[in-house]
């Protein structure tokens, strides 16, 4: 077993969002390349190939959808939702206390963070559930059928990760930077899960040399050398030297053009892919999409390591940009984006009452781009639900009322290959688990789905609406992973807990 060990301007995880709304149209793109000016709707617009994606026909004996693909409509919700699935089965599933935001995994083992402070997502007015094993929680998923709480992490940072809680394949190092309260202090937390995944072993944790960082979101870049952390609260990126995992050391950081979240790094190092988190329109400019940096003095470790911007890409029906994915398909450079809410960043069913009647989107989507050249970024395809659609707004908004912050937005997703992708799983708040075949980007179809059964009652580690207190349908809000010799996908919903499931490989592309 494991022994313990010892705000935001945008996000999800804001507590803005909590007590009034984002500010916030359209199909338009607009890439800007080399400065860094925010463009309007109507510069550079691109051609989208696709902007609904087919849905997923179902087995004889799978449970599928009745209404609109990816609705869970009031009346199940009334009547104690049993959950649906299409060409994917529920393997186990380890529901705890519930989870938080994020999940990752390395070999035979996944992490998944928990809530921890009573204000994590609240104000103290707003009573939480109790939670009674506080930290990371550490899963032993050696026989996927039955997988084994391991113990917590409780340094201080694995208390709550919030989105930061990430692993490094090639080094087989887990960190997460502190986002308790949904921006904690400059602590960063590093574990070896090299030699026993299901024992990681601490070795380091404590503040970073600035200690004006705010943590939140993070990634590793791919050497497993550098990990980027994102500072909402401050509007910034920063970058920590992990060459020596026991003495991280701070490099730098810098300030993109719009509001920070997520970020990704080429398999080089020397590209990242941030997110510009913002509003859809603001004053008549898109502030919602994501950047192009070169990390090469990053990567280099040069004397000013100052990034270099290289091209800005807007859109007008999106807002709270999550994070990002590079991947090849086909062999070429591609980038998967997650929006984390819609076209006017509220998803109170009395604040999108504007979205509804403006033909924009009102729920956060995924969407698929070439970047193989820079100076001409593609939008190819949007993962558009049908509940997602503008004219099922008004439906999707009394579906989802009563919720503090997400309806059918999409949060996280993952690749089945970065270097070869052709399958893609995202988690959508209240749409579950979502499998598409995106081996044509431009023409991309549902292959399955799982939407998990919700058990009402009061959840510790998960900020389900806030509270903890879960009914209707849950919220699949964390990053799933592939274990593709088992055809299997591991992820975590905020009330069902951790699950595994298991695709139908005839549904698989070849």
């Amino acid at each position: 077993m494991v022994r313990d060990i010892a705000r935001p301007r945008w996000g999800l995880c804001c507590i803005g969002l909590l007590l009034g709304g984002c500010l916030g149209g359209g199909d338009s793109v607009g890439p800007n390349v080399g400065n860094n000016s925010p463009v309007s709707p109507n510069e550079g617009d691109v051609v989208i190939t696709q902007t609904e994606i087919p849905r997923a026909q179902c087995r004889e004996g799978d449970r599928p959808e009745l209404a609109l693909q990816g609705q869970v409509p009031l009346s199940d919700r009334l009547a104690g939702f049993q959950g649906n699935n299409c060409n994917i089965d529920l393997v186990s599933q380890y529901e705890g206390e519930g989870a938080s935001w994020m999940h990752t995994s390395y070999r035979d083992c996944s992490y998944y963070g928990q809530a921890f402070a009573a204000t994590a997502v609240s104000s103290p007015s707003v009573p939480r559930a109790t939670l009674q094993r506080p930290g990371t929680v550490v899963m032993d998923v050696s026989d996927s059928s039955n997988p084994v709480d391991a113990g917590r992490l409780t340094s201080v940072s694995m208390l709550d990760p919030w989105e930061s809680l990430k692993v490094n394949q090639s080094r087989g190092l887990l960190a997460a930077v502190n986002g308790t309260s949904s921006g904690g202090g400059p602590e960063f937390d590093v574990y070896d899960i090299s030699r026993d995944c299901s024992q990681p072993r601490l070795l380091f944790s404590g503040p970073l040399a600035d200690d004006t960082v705010i943590g939140h979101e993070g990634e590793w870049a791919p050497d497993g050398l550098t990990y980027y952390g994102g500072d909402l609260n401050q509007g910034q990126y920063y970058a920590i030297d992990v060459a020596d995992p026991s003495a991280p050391k701070f490099i730098t950081k810098f300030t993109p053009p719009v509001g920070v979240h997520g970020l990704s790094v080429s398999p080089d190092g020397t590209r990242g892919y941030v997110t510009l988190s913002g509003t859809a329109r603001n004053e008549g400019n898109n502030t919602n999409g994501f950047a192009i940096y070169d990390f090469t003095p990053i990567s280099q470790r040069k004397v000013d390591p100052s990034p270099q911007l290289l091209a800005e890409v807007y859109w007008a029906d999106g807002s709270v940009a999550q994070h990002t994915i590079p991947v090849k398909i086909a062999g070429k450079d591609h980038l998967i984006t997650v929006d984390e809410l819609g076209s006017d960043g509220v998803n109170a069913a009395a604040s999108r009452i504007v979205t509804c009647g403006s033909d924009r989107l009102p729920f956060g989507i995924p969407r698929i781009f070439d970047v193989s050249d820079v100076n001409n970024i593609q939008l190819l395809s949007k993962l558009t639900l049908e509940i997602n659609q503008p004219e099922n707004c008004v439906e999707a908004s009394a579906d989802t009322a009563g919720l503090a912050l997400f309806g059918y937005d999409s949060h996280y997703c993952q690749v089945d290959d970065p270097n070869n992708a052709k399958v893609l799983a995202c988690g959508y708040f209240n749409s579950g688990l979502r499998v598409f075949d995106i081996s044509k980007p431009n023409a991309v179809k549902e292959i399955a789905y799982f939407n998990p059964a919700m058990r009402p009652g009061q959840k510790g580690g998960s900020t389900f609406n806030v509270t903890g207190n879960c009914f209707g349908a849950d919220w699949t809000s964390s990053q799933p992973r592939f274990v593709l010799e088992k055809n299997e996908i591991w992820f975590t919903s905020q009330c069902a807990g951790f699950q595994v499931v298991k695709i139908d490989p005839a549904v698989l592309p070849k």
